[in-house]
């Protein structure tokens, strides 16, 4: 089982509310530009994706570009 930050974003994966794939691996048409490994997306066979930068339950970054900036700081 993958690590998330939290317990919310944990069942909204196992649940199919959030995709967690590494980007190369996802299906359907990325819409911006983060650099991130979770999305949100569409319910269509090919569906629009939304990669995301914060948990949506937590706020905690899970992007790489945001993450890696805050670990500069």
């Amino acid at each position: 089982m993958t690590e998330h930050c939290c317990d919310d974003l944990q069942q909204a994966v196992d649940n199919g509310a959030v995709l967690h794939a590494p980007r190369q691996q996802m299906h359907g048409r990325i819409l911006n530009e983060v650099d991130s490994d979770y999305a949100v997306g569409s319910p269509e066979e090919r569906p629009n994706l939304y990669l995301m930068n914060f948990c949506p339950f937590c706020g905690r970054a899970i992007s790489r570009t945001v993450w890696n900036a805050e670990k500069k700081k």
